[in-house]
């Protein structure tokens, strides 16, 4: 009887076949999260001029709302008309912030209530107050963007990547150049800038934003960047006097603007 041969040719051959394989996922993920070095330029939009509309059923009454917002350089102006069917037209003029994830509506000229909410639900926008703002049946009174009458400024953007993680923006949304720093997060690229805290009259330490871009590599220009969104973080304070993170806001950009080397 003929002894079977041992033969290590399909092992090697599956050893080889392995090790190639393994290389070739290695460098497409290599290449895929390339290092970004240097200058990178562009252009980013952001709202300077914003206008939410939406209905008030009240006693019965559909009583219409509208709500602009804008920014300019000295103020942010916050306008809200309501028209009731059968009375006159109610125009109202203040300020408006950033809160705890939502704008902050401020009217100081003697009515109540003085302090709205506006806070994004999904593609809508839920108008509140402190004592709450309902219509007829309980429901929420919510808002939409008037994409017709609101607008967009562009700004420049830049973002210098140095080595081991150093990073300076200048442009929309850094209030000037400032330094900060670059990391990978999965597939993206993450570059964080936080502003320097401020003082009230008092003395007291107010915390200050932290801005997020998320970046990817073009498909189109692998050499080109791609801005996906900003997130800008600020901490608040708890009732015990601590502070946690909170989600500010956040501008997510349909058409992403490209970043290119320069």
């Amino acid at each position: 009887m003929k002894k079977k041969m041992f033969s290590a040719y399909p092992i090697l051959l599956n050893f080889i076949n392995r090790s190639v394989g393994l290389g070739l996922l290695f460098f497409l993920t290599s290449c895929g999260k390339e290092d970004p070095a240097g200058r990178y330029t562009g252009q980013m939009q952001d709202w300077v001029h914003e206008v939410f509309d939406g209905v008030l059923i009240a006693q019965g009454k559909e009583c219409e709302l509208s709500l602009e917002l804008t920014q300019t350089p000295d103020k942010m102006v916050a306008v809200l008309i309501f028209q009731h069917p059968e009375l006159q037209e109610t125009r109202r003029e203040g300020e408006w912030s950033i809160g705890d994830g939502e704008r902050v509506l401020h009217f100081e000229d003697g009515k109540k209530p003085d302090e709205y909410y506006l806070i994004k639900r999904g593609v809508r926008y839920a108008f509140q107050t402190k004592q709450g703002l309902s219509n007829d049946d309980g429901s929420p009174v919510l808002l939409m963007r008037n994409e017709g009458k609101s607008r967009k400024a562009s700004y420049p953007l830049e973002i210098l990547f140095g080595p081991r993680g150093g990073a300076h923006v200048s442009g929309m949304g850094s209030l000037g150049k400032r330094s900060g720093e670059w990391k990978w997060n999965g597939n993206r690229l993450v570059v964080q800038v936080k502003l320097p805290d401020g003082r009230n009259s008092a003395g007291e330490v107010i915390p200050s934003e932290t801005y997020k871009y998320f970046l990817q590599w073009a498909k189109s220009s692998p050499n080109e960047l791609e801005l996906e969104k900003l997130v800008v973080m600020r901490p608040f304070l708890k009732e015990d006097g601590s502070k946690r993170q909170s989600w500010m806001s956040s501008l997510i950009f349909a058409d992403s603007p490209r970043l290119k080397p320069h």
